[in-house]
């Protein structure tokens, strides 16, 4: 927990924190600017935040840059630090009298905090988790109907994963959003694949193209092998492994041939300028396609980078060896055309019944190579439908708990703020990326911010959620009565800690405002304001 928060530039120079209610008071005017949302700004910053650093208040343009020091104590150990608002991202780790150390990163800090809080079996971040929950004046969070998103723009499925986050119920969703994921990255990477002509791709409508063609193209296999009987025939001459070999050559020097010229024509436009192209990870490919020609992979790979660094100058020369190279690659399948009829002469076969047969043979091995890719991606899709279904079902039961959970304890605490007769707030969770928070038939502004208190004190109370920041606002439109009763409810809060501007304390009546006294640890006034300068007036 938060021990104590130093500035320099504070009229009080320490404020001394405690586990559970700790309040910053305002004057019984409600006066503005004197310092209450810039205190909890400071007690965010201290905790990682850079909301301080907007400067909405003004005190860095005034005041300059400051340092903040604060300690922590966890488990009996006290851990002191500091932070200065013109170098933010890193952060000190100080002795007893706050003398620096060692730094670290913001971003090691916050993990600190993490690990210090008891949130390493959290799968977000320190700051995603703690931050919704922090409700300040120009910070945000004081959204009534999205009670733990980040930011108004954010997606209804991150603000989900943290509510199931911070319930704990990560582990039971993880082996099923990993296979999710894995399993939709694979299928990205087909995509990729397919999209550099690194393995086939064709759609449904091809795939029974290919299955006719099959079909046909064994019925014509069969009926020339059948059509040569003897000594000799000719669908035993195409397993001729000399000639089988040469051609097959040839078919691949025709391939990578074309490949040139492609690559030739893209040099020539890309003389201009260069343009990135989209290339998939050699490996992975590797694994899910093992069958796949990597060696080729990694040449088109390598082309690939290159065309995204080298400059115009290099380009030309790449231009020119490969212009060279398609010019020894028409003589090297000029050569090996002349072999092949030598051979074929040889044996006594024609060259057209050879070109006949054997383009059959490499129509058909293509046909079932695209349709296997087009089944492994077909089997992949499926899967991933399963898969989902089956994360749903898991999500289902994780959200029933927690609506469960919540809801008990929003109707209890509105039972005691508003009494049995009053609506409570209810948290209602449609699936992985929706969810709707309100009171039904009870909607006015202050039944919805006693909601959102509900809800945060809901999230002390059910998760590892360690501490909120509630800022006066809130409490601007509830009832006095209900107030008071909430006022009860948070100073009953023992362990966990509770950051709350606060003001007009007279008017909730005398035992209230021992209460209010009771608990704060810093008064402001329009005399005693929270910085040693007042820039309010010229």
């Amino acid at each position: 927990m938060l021990k104590e928060l130093r500035c320099s530039v504070f009229r009080q120079p320490v404020i001394v924190f405690h586990p559970g209610l700790n309040i910053i008071l305002g004057d019984d005017d409600a006066k503005n600017s004197i310092g209450k949302s810039s205190a909890l700004m400071a007690i965010d910053f201290a905790h990682g935040g850079n909301s301080l650093l907007q400067d909405k208040s003004g005190a860095m343009r005034v005041m300059g840059p400051h340092r903040y020091e604060f300690a922590f104590v966890f488990r009996g150990q006290t851990y002191r630090f500091s932070r200065s608002t013109d170098s933010p991202d890193t952060v000190n780790i100080c002795d007893e009298s706050y003398g620096i150390r060692d730094s670290v990163g913001a971003g090691e800090f916050r993990n600190t905090l993490k690990t210090l809080y008891s949130l390493d079996t959290c799968e977000g971040l320190f700051r995603s988790l703690v931050s919704p929950f922090a409700r300040i004046w120009g910070k945000g969070g004081l959204d009534v109907d999205a009670p733990f998103a980040a930011d108004p723009a954010e997606a209804g499925g991150i603000a989900i994963g943290r509510l199931v986050d911070l319930f704990g119920y990560s582990a039971k969703t993880a082996a099923a959003k990993k296979t999710v994921e894995d399993q939709k990255a694979r299928r990205g990477l087909i995509k990729k694949a397919m999209d550099e002509k690194i393995i086939p791709g064709i759609n449904k409508s091809q795939y029974k193209a290919n299955l006719r063609d099959l079909g046909e193209n064994a019925q014509r296999l069969d009926e020339l092998k059948q059509s040569f009987g003897g000594g000799l025939s000719v669908y035993d001459t195409i397993f001729d492994d000399r000639l089988k070999a040469l051609h097959l050559g040839k078919t691949d020097l025709l391939s990578l041939k074309g490949e040139l010229h492609g690559k030739i024509r893209r040099l020539e436009r890309e003389i201009s300028g260069i343009t990135p192209r989209l290339a998939a990870n050699i490996s992975l490919v590797a694994e899910f396609f093992p069958t796949v020609n990597v060696e080729k992979l990694a040449k088109v790979e390598s082309f690939h980078q290159k065309i995204g660094s080298i400059v115009k100058k290099q380009l030309k020369n790449e231009l020119e060896e490969a212009r060279k190279q398609e010019h020894i690659f028409a003589e090297e399948i000029r050569r090996i055309e002349e072999e092949i009829q030598s051979g074929l002469k040889g044996k006594g076969m024609p060259d057209d019944i050879f070109s006949r047969i054997l383009g059959l043979k490499e129509k058909t091995d293509r046909a079932t190579v695209e349709n296997e890719y087009y089944l492994k991606r077909a089997d992949l899709d499926d899967a991933i439908v399963t898969s989902n279904a089956r994360l749903e079902q898991i999500y289902s039961s994780i959200f029933l708990e927690i609506e469960r959970d919540m809801n008990a304890r929003l109707k209890s605490f509105n039972t005691v703020v508003y009494g049995a007769q009053r609506n409570s707030s209810e948290l209602r969770i449609r699936s992985a990326n929706s969810y709707t928070f309100s009171s039904p038939d009870d909607t006015g502004t202050g039944k919805s911010f006693a909601g959102l208190i509900g809800f945060d004190l809901g999230m002390l109370a059910l998760t590892r959620l360690p501490y909120i920041i509630h800022d006066s606002v809130i409490y601007k439109n509830i009832e006095v009565a209900a107030t008071r009763r909430i006022l009860r409810i948070l100073s009953a809060t023992k362990k966990k800690q509770i950051f709350l501007a606060f003001d007009e304390a007279k008017k909730f009546g005398s035992q209230t405002e021992v209460l209010i006294q009771r608990f704060t640890v810093l008064k402001l006034s329009h005399a005693d304001l929270l910085y040693q300068r007042d820039w309010r007036t010229k």
